[in-house]
């Protein structure tokens, strides 16, 4: 045989051939490989589509379904069969049927992706709450509307639940409210009027061992003694109570002011108690703040005064005021020498009438400390101690950037 003029004999036309043949055979395990491949995806495709968490649907222009996933189907509660060339208004509860047709009005004039909530019925006639994403996509020429369905059921359960749970809370907190404002109207109207008969018990209980000093015994005057004292004692309660219910009733407006000239106020009205005890009291570098200007100077007493009668005997007190700028609040402190607190009782010393020692020890009421957090809280700060027993204590409050 010749091939272009060259005789070519048998033998190499059957090498020829057989080299033709090896490359048609790697080239069908090529493609027969290459199809292989192609039919795994597809089956991978199609088991993500069909057995996805959430519902496909393709829906026409009209409503009409097109097609659906399985998954979709069993949402329905319906055979697929039977699904497709339905319209999906016919699975709309009633009550939004209305609202679905107006979205699928805005998703065909609308591109991108339009999100609606509908109530749909379930093939044994049992609503569920459904969240439907859909969006335009051209389709062999034709617009159609690929919708994910997903069932929000439990969602919704979970929402209504925090929801009734909020509105419980909302209402509890309302009453508490209320309740602590009952409370502090008559805690306020209590010890108002019970001013008056104290008054008038300690008045009366001096002037009856005055008039009769001559004609009591001892024993009549140790009685006259330990009522007026009780008297007094009693009405300097009654004093601190209305001062305590006074805290969110009578404060004045909040207001821009130095603070280092508030606690030079503060410490004018506590200069006898510093002069006896040989106090010495430091304050520098304080900022401005937006407070209600009485009641900061009150709070400042009540913690400088604090600190000037628990001193250590052993030592003059020192009381250092500073304050520090901390994300979106001032943090004040009032640090000092004295005899310091265990921190069993860093929590009880804020609770009214609360007292650590004797009134034979150190005077007062017990009440100090509750008025100092209540003015901290109704200006929405906190207040806290650190301290140990003989190295002194630091208070600390926060005043919060206006």
């Amino acid at each position: 045989m010749a091939v272009d003029g060259v005789s070519l004999s048998p033998e190499h036309l059957l090498h020829e051939l057989r080299v033709h043949q090896v490359e048609l055979e790697m080239q069908n395990e090529e493609l027969r490989r290459a199809q292989q491949a192609l039919e795994e995806s597809r089956d991978r495709y199609v088991d993500l589509f069909e057995f996805a968490p959430i519902g496909y649907l393709i829906l026409s222009d009209t409503g009409i379904i097109n097609g659906i996933n399985l998954t979709g189907a069993s949402m329905l509660g319906v055979d697929r069969a039977k699904v497709v060339s339905r319209r999906f208004a016919s699975f709309v509860a009633a009550a939004d049927r209305d609202r679905w047709l107006r979205h699928l009005v805005h998703a065909n004039h609308h591109p991108g992706r339009q999100e609606c909530e509908l109530m749909l019925v379930h093939g044994d006639g049992i609503e569920f709450a459904a969240h439907l994403d859909c969006q335009q996509q051209m389709q062999d020429g034709v617009l159609v509307l690929r919708v994910a369905l997903s069932d929000i059921t439990e969602r919704k359960r979970a929402e209504a639940e925090l929801n009734a749970t909020r509105d419980a809370l909302m209402l509890a907190n309302e009453r508490l409210l209320g309740s602590n404002r009952d409370l502090e109207q008559f805690a306020y109207v209590a010890s108002h009027d019970l001013q008056e008969p104290l008054r008038m018990v300690v008045s009366y209980g001096q002037l009856l061992e005055k008039k009769y000093r001559d004609r009591l015994d001892d024993d009549a005057h140790a009685f006259i003694g330990f009522m007026v004292e009780g008297g007094a004692r009693m009405q300097s309660m009654v004093t601190d109570l209305l001062e305590f219910s006074r805290v969110e009733r009578t404060g004045g407006g909040r207001e821009g002011f130095v603070s280092d000239e508030a606690v030079a106020e503060a410490l004018l009205s506590l200069s006898q108690a510093i002069i006896e005890s040989r106090a010495q009291v430091t304050h520098a570098g304080l900022p401005t703040i937006f407070y209600d200007r009485h009641q900061f100077i009150r709070l400042l007493q009540n913690l400088i005064g604090n600190a000037v009668k628990y001193a250590d005997p052993a030592r003059p007190p020192r009381v250092t005021v500073t304050a520090r700028h901390q994300g979106h609040e001032w943090v004040f402190s009032v640090a000092d020498n004295g005899i310091g607190i265990d921190s069993a009782y860093f929590d009880q010393i804020f609770a009214i009438f609360r007292r650590l020692h004797t009134r034979d020890r150190y005077s007062g009421t017990g009440i100090g400390l509750a008025v100092c957090k209540k003015i901290v809280e109704h200006h929405g700060g906190r207040i806290w101690v650190e301290s140990h027993p003989g190295e002194g204590s630091t208070f600390l409050f926060t005043v919060p950037d206006p």
